[in-house]
This record gives C-alpha cells, sequence and structure tokens, in this order.
C-alpha cells in the first residue's frame, strides 16, 4: 500500500465493491460512529468507509488479543491469506521495531508519546501504534516496542 495513491492495486477513491473483487468478500462489516462502516478483512485488517469514500486502512498485529482490550472476539475470526505482513510505502512494517519506524517517518511533520506516533504525509495523518515485542502490550518505560498497529487515513481535512 502506498499512502495516498495506492491501496492494495486500487485507487483510495474505489468503491467498496471494487475492493470486495479484489480483496473478496470481507468476513464482517461493522457499523462504526457515524455514518461510517468498516469492512474487517480476516482479523487484522479493517477499510472504513464513509458512504462510498474509503476514509481509513487500519492494521493490527494479532498474536494475542485479551478480554482486557475488549478485542477478544478478534481472536475467532479466522485469518485471512495474504492479507497479513502489511507494508506501507515499502517502508513501515508491522512488526518492526519502533526506532525503525521513527526512522521511516524522518522528515515529516508529527509528534509521539510513550505508546503511539503520528505522521503527516501528503497532507494525511498516519497514526502509528507500539507495543511490547512479546505480547504486544503497553510497554513500560524502556521496554523495547514493536509497530503493532497502523492506521493510514484518506481525505482528512488538513489541519488550519
Amino acid at each position: 500500500m502506498y499512502s495516498g495513491s495506492n491501496v492494495f492495486g486500487l485507487a483510495p477513491t474505489a468503491s467498496p465493491a471494487d475492493f470486495a473483487m479484489t480483496l473478496g468478500q470481507p468476513s464482517a462489516e461493522l457499523p462504526l460512529h457515524g455514518e461510517r462502516r468498516g469492512l474487517l478483512y480476516g482479523n487484522s485488517l479493517m477499510l472504513v468507509f464513509a458512504g462510498d469514500r474509503l476514509r481509513e486502512v487500519r492494521c493490527w498485529l494479532v498474536p494475542r488479543f485479551t478480554g482486557d482490550l475488549y478485542l477478544g472476539w478478534l481472536q475467532e475470526v479466522p485469518a485471512r491469506a495474504g492479507l497479513e505482513g502489511f507494508v506501507l510505502d515499502d517502508r513501515l512494517r508491522l512488526g518492526m521495531s519502533r526506532e525503525e519506524a521513527e526512522s521511516a517517518l524522518s522528515g515529516l511533520e508529527g509528534s509521539a508519546d510513550q505508546n503511539s506516533a503520528v505522521a503527516i504525509k501528503q497532507e494525511q495523518p498516519i497514526w502509528l501504534g507500539f507495543g511490547r515485542a512479546d505480547n504486544h502490550a503497553q510497554a513500560e518505560d524502556g521496554e523495547p516496542q514493536v509497530l503493532v498497529s497502523l492506521t493510514v487515513h484518506f481525505d482528512a481535512q488538513p489541519a488550519r
């Protein structure tokens, strides 16, 4: 996937039906806030649409979700072959170290805290979530972290 131009071989302006033709039928369709809906593919990828417009691509590592996160139900959703190993712009991939991820974003406007970072690329936000390398839970101070979730926004309103 390439920010701003290519989402699994389709333009970000492609319809939900176009994505279904390319990726197959989603595992589930989830109602989200407002008029948004998520098309869940396997247990680690969601395309978020507002009407027929793609607004976000969300992906995450799924070694173990616990009830604490209220996401344990994702363990029951079968993985979707071919959609694991998500890579953005040939540089950011789930599971890479935080240091590698931050290096890939160097030069972009953004900010970070202990467990996340956001960067602006092509006037669109990219959100990164970091967790412990062993179980992807929130890391304590000084523990090594890896990239465990990634959200790429499309057609977000630029900050003024």
